[in-house]
């Protein structure tokens, strides 16, 4: 049954309308949606089946009521392409990359998540370089996380030369609210992705359904027949076949009851094949089919023919594939099964996948195994299955999906008294290879994990951990502080502990909480040592996190860095997300600490291993926030905004850490952000969002451009005094320069009726900084910068302070920093009397803002020149300027930038830089075009 597609001409044009776009190297995404029944994968398959130009491949999501299997998706594509390509389509190296999800082929290096995805990426650009690829994912609603990652990151980051087609069901009364919420929301996102387009398929037509059925029946059908279809029917063309089919038949009035028609007629044995089928969908190969039914061939040819005459199931024996023909026809099996039948198949595909391992890729096998085993209720199987399938899990699981499993492995130990025997390691060595192993799942799976330990059979020491492990949400980078007695106690009964997984992550737990920094110190030394000497790779990155920032809270963020570059140096190409959390955090030491060409080194490696937010958007968005803190310092502000809103479009929320840096960035550079978002988070801090001391300082920053000090002040005062904002006075040094920058502009533009609380204010700030840490290079710089900051709110003479903090912002590239400086050393100058050394610091400042293209800089500057009068003035200078001088300026006038002059002429571009400053200073000029039109008028640019 199927005829020819009716009632979709338009809907066809649509397709063939992008396959040109796509040939023409313009890639896009089309998303196929609509109800059950309505024809999607019919229609994809009439678009793109006898195209020849073009390499098709196809992977199909399936709905598995026992769960997902992560990849699912993608392992289809890939039998798929190798299929229709050969084994030898693939590289080694992509061979390698992708064995997970590969039939036969065993990993044969470790493979993360990360690198899975990025792997299948890349192959499909490599594929799509020399010819068209067009990528049919069917059913998109069913598939599992990997595949709706890479779908996404696909339809946003295209490669020429690619159509993705996704089939789309708009309707299923299976989905609980939130997973319809979380689908609709998914594919709400993907539609407003540039390039992405909906093709919606309504129903048919009256005179449609009427062309469909003479199609079917091969004749004109009488009246009484094509009312009744029509109607029955309510032009979905699957009801329309299955009326015909079953001849019309009264009952037969809806889609779900046309698809539970095709199942009643069926003989004993058939009917087994189609629940075994059900319940197998997702791995369906008729080598499988014939062991899970344990049948002859014989047998299983007659039970497949009648199934297929019955047309509810297809096969492709080149491939050694069985499918349902409707997805439907699945759904009505799969309802009409009873929860005795479906333990039992499950337990007879678990059985059958475990006797054929290479049948199926590896990863997706082992953990189909274990679902099957799980929901065969048979806890001491699911265990030992679910252990076997650790390994794969954490190659290609999300953090949730890993969780899942360790939590079922912790209920298995307490319900089982040879837990241990079957699962071939004890309650302790589980427990400590569970904690890892969820530590990057969310806090409800935690949860779920920790309440799913069997405290009752743990030891006394082993309990005192479990008090360590309890959790309190916070925002991100802040205390996470348990009382000291539930420390000490963990402490003392690990202290003779032999090494393992559950004694290396107590002593770092410990270690990072202690208020006696130099006992953590040594617990964290002892908890690495132990982690590298076991060989277990993400204990180390998990140690290192947790001794980095309990060394950066503790004053030492040097030593933080030296920690983790302890483990990089074992791993330094390790993919997993925890690694790269290690790598952010190695971005942030380096930058409070005002080492930034570090800092930008470490993010680069970071970014190298991650080079698409959506590889994993947690890992990415820690990197780029620290990253873009060290950025917004050193006025990197491009590369900042590029990467900030890359990521923005795949956070869940905009009050984040990076949402913050990004508000701040464009108050830096454009003088305005939409900031009202951040009122409330003062009060009420988002979980894991942006930490209080940042959500001040950009409110902080609001105020001031507003000229709205005193908003300004009753963001920051409680800031000076909270201790849990104070946590952060790592981030808060930096404000605290802007904010006594911000009372000194204005203290001295002339009497202010608000003198008293900046008085007040300016005094908290000198007082409370007093006690902040000054880490590295960066805490030499900072004090002396507030310090003359507050000489010149007091109307003291500021220049020494401020020529000093100016070669220490200059000396460790803060470059905003120096603008600043600069303007402020411009002003002073002027009220001391020195015209011309204000007006050479006045265009150096003016120079940089330029350069940013920050707009409340040049205001600044602007300001500054009108108040003290120091506007161009235009200078003779053919006995001034040396034969460098000319030379640089020449190439000014060319409109090259210091970078560039300073290649030309072999110098840096600081000092090429510093020849610039000169130049203006000498003409008077107050930026680089009015310098060269001056030099121009004066004939100095003349050979």
């Amino acid at each position: 049954m199927g005829g020819s597609l009716v009632g979709r001409v338009a809907e066809l044009e649509r397709i063939a309308g992008a396959l040109v776009r796509a040939r023409q190297g313009a890639s896009r995404c089309l998303l196929v949606t609509g109800e059950a029944g309505i024809g999607k994968s019919r229609l994809v398959a009439e678009a793109v089946g006898s195209l020849e130009d073009a390499l098709v491949l196809t992977g199909h999501g399936v709905d598995m009521s026992t769960g997902e299997i992560p990849f699912g998706v993608v392992a289809d594509t890939l039998r798929d392409l190798v299929r229709v390509a050969g084994a030898d389509v693939l590289l080694p190296a992509e061979r390698d990359a992708l064995a997970p999800l590969l039939p036969g082929a065993a990993p044969q290096v470790a493979v993360e998540r990360v690198q899975l995805l990025s792997a299948f990426l890349d192959l499909l650009e490599r594929l799509a370089s020399t010819r068209l690829v067009v990528w049919v994912v069917e059913d998109l609603h069913w598939a599992d996380s990997a595949t709706r990652d890479l779908v996404s990151l696909a339809a946003r980051t295209l490669p020429s030369g690619l159509l993705l087609v996704a089939t789309v069901r708009t309707d299923d009364p299976e989905r609980s609210l939130d997973a319809e919420a979380a689908l609709t929301s998914y594919v709400a996102g993907l539609a407003r992705t540039p390039g992405c387009d909906v093709l919606p398929l309504s129903r048919l037509s009256a005179a449609a359904v009427q062309r469909q059925l003479r199609d079917l029946l091969g004749s004109t059908p009488s009246a009484d027949v094509a009312t009744r279809v029509e109607r029955l029917s309510d032009g979905i063309p699957f009801v329309v076949e299955e009326l015909v089919a079953a001849a019309g038949r009264p009952e037969l009035s809806t889609v779900a009851a046309v698809a539970s028609g095709r199942l009643g007629g069926l003989a004993p044995e058939a009917r087994r094949l189609v629940e075994a089928a059900a319940v197998g969908d997702g791995h369906l190969r008729i080598s499988l089919l014939e062991q899970v039914l344990d049948v002859t061939p014989v047998e299983l040819d007659a039970a497949l023919a009648e199934a297929l005459h019955a047309g509810i199931l297809r096969t492709d024996h080149e491939t050694d594939a069985v499918g349902f023909r409707h997805a439907l026809l699945r759904e009505a099996t799969d309802r009409e099964l009873g929860p005795g039948a479906r333990r039992a198949w499950h337990r007879r595909w678990a059985e059958v996948l475990e006797a054929n391992p290479g049948v199926l890729p590896a990863d997706p096998a082992a953990l189909a195994v274990a679902e099957h085993w799980h929901q065969a209720r048979d806890v001491r199987r699911a265990l030992a299955a679910t252990v076997a399938a650790l390994p794969a899990a954490e190659r290609v699981c999300l953090p949730a999906e890993e969780a899942v499993l360790w939590a079922r492995v912790m209920r298995a130990f307490g319900t089982l008294d040879d837990a241990a025997e079957v699962a071939g390691m004890t309650l302790r060595e589980a427990w400590g290879r569970g904690l890892v192993g969820v530590t990057l799942a969310r806090r409800s799976l935690r949860e779920e994990f920790k309440d799913a330990v069997p405290v009752d059979r743990l030891s006394p020491a082993e309990r005192a951990a479990a008090v360590l492990f309890a959790e309190d949400e916070h925002a991100k980078g802040e205390a996470n502080l348990l009382p000291e007695a539930a420390v000490h106690a963990a402490v003392e009964a690990f202290e003779d502990s032999q090494v393992d997984v559950l004694s290396v992550i107590v002593w770092a737990a410990a270690g990072s909480r202690l208020a006696e920094v130099g006992k953590g110190t040594e617990l964290i030394a002892r908890a690495l040592d132990g982690a590298q000497s076991l060989g277990a790779r993400r204990a180390v990155f998990l140690c290192a996190a947790m001794g980095s920032y309990q060394a950066q809270i503790s004053g030492d963020p040097a030593a933080g860095a030296d920690l983790i570059r302890r483990a990089l140096a074992d791993h330094p190409d390790e993919a997993w997300q925890g690694a790269l959390g290690c790598v952010g955090n190695l971005v942030w030491c380096e930058a409070i600490m005002g080492r930034h060409a570090e800092a930008r080194a470490a993010a680069d490696h970071g970014f190298a291993l991650l080079p698409r937010p959506h590889l994993s958007v947690e890992a990415w968005e820690h990197l780029t926030e620290n990253a873009c803190f060290s950025w917004l310092l050193t006025g990197h502000w491009d590369r900042a905004r590029e990467v900030l809103e890359e990521g923005a479009p795949w956070w869940d929320d905009d009050v984040r850490s990076s949402s913050a840096r990004l508000d701040l960035l464009d108050l830096m550079q454009r003088g305005n952000a939409e900031v009202d978002r951040w009122w409330p988070r003062i009060a009420d801090p988002a979980p894991g969002g942006a930490p209080q001391a940042l959500v001040r300082e950009v409110l902080a920053r609001a105020a001031a451009l507003d000229d709205d000090l005193r908003g300004m002040r009753s963001v920051l005062m409680p800031a000076w005094t909270d201790p849990h904002v104070l946590f952060n006075a790592d981030q808060l040094a930096s404000t605290a320069v802007f904010a006594a920058r911000t009372e000194a502009d204005a203290a001295l533009t002339g009497p202010r009726s608000d003198r008293a609380e900046a008085l007040a204010h300016v005094e908290t700030v000198a007082r409370v900084t007093a006690s902040f840490p000054r880490y590295g290079p960066l805490g030499e710089v900072w004090p002396v910068a507030l310090s003359a900051e507050l000489d010149r709110f007091h109307g003291r003479d500021a220049r020494a302070g401020l020529r000093e903090a100016l070669h220490g912002w200059e000396q460790i590239g803060h470059v905003p920093d120096a603008a600043w400086t600069h303007l402020s050393l411009s002003e002073q100058e002027a009220i001391h009397g020195d015209r011309s050394t204000a007006r050479q610091h006045l265009v150096a400042g003016r120079e940089i803002a330029e350069r940013l293209q920050a707009v409340p800089l040049l205001a600044r500057a602007d300001a500054l020149t009108e108040r003290y009068g120091l506007t161009s003035r235009e200078r003779r200078t053919d006995d001034v300027l040396t034969d460098r001088e000319v030379e640089v300026l020449r190439l000014v006038a060319d409109g090259m930038t210091n970078g560039q002059i300073g290649t030309r002429l072999f110098m840096s571009p600081k000092t090429a830089s510093v020849h610039v400053s000169h130049i203006l200073a000498k003409l008077g000029a107050a930026n680089r075009t009015e310098a060269a039109a001056t030099a121009r008028r004066q004939g100095l640019l003349a050979d």
